[in-house]
């Protein structure tokens, strides 16, 4: 063998070498990549269950219902305890909106958030907290959740009063 043949050779055998350290680095990108997409789902998770330790209390379940009939109804302790509830659920949003927008958070687990932060937005008190803090959150999140107040239809998530009973029916006699 020529010293010509064993260069090509030796070519040859670093060619396949950067090839195959190529496929390892994409194969090590797309794990790194869906292990992101467990992070920001766990993420999710953390939010939601942080939302209902909060519930937990009858206390604060009470004093969020009242934020639901009326921002009104609320004295400022009342106010400043439930907008806190509400700015760091919000960032918690806001940090899921990114992600879905860098490609991190899955859709279907975004399209889960998205509901569960449109019925925030049914609650009176809520509303009054995004006007007056919505300056507090970057512009695309809040054209975000401006685009959802503005075409999301409304529900009832919940009755914050209970129904009337009804009337027993009238029996008359013949």
């Amino acid at each position: 063998m020529t010293l010509e043949q064993a260069y090509l050779i030796a070519q040859i055998l670093a060619s396949i070498a950067v090839v195959v350290s190529l496929v390892f680095v994409g194969l090590q990108l797309r794990h790194n990549s869906e292990q992101m997409r467990i992070a920001a789902s766990t993420g999710y998770y953390e939010i939601y269950r942080d939302h209902m330790v909060g519930v937990t209390s009858t206390e604060f379940t009470n004093l969020f219902i009242k934020g639901f009939e009326g921002a009104e109804l609320l004295d400022l302790c009342e106010r400043t305890q439930l907008y806190a509830f509400f700015a760091v659920m919000t960032r918690g949003y806001q940090i899921l909106h990114y992600q879905f927008r860098k490609k991190v958070f899955d859709k279907e687990l975004w399209e889960n958030t998205q509901n569960h932060l449109a019925d925030f937005l049914l609650s009176k008190a809520y509303q009054k907290f995004w006007q007056t803090r919505r300056h507090h959150f970057n512009p695309s999140f809040q054209a975000f959740v401006d685009d959802l107040i503005a075409n999301r239809p409304a529900h009832e998530l919940f009755r914050a009063t209970p129904p009337k009973p009804k009337s027993p029916p009238n029996k008359s006699s013949g």
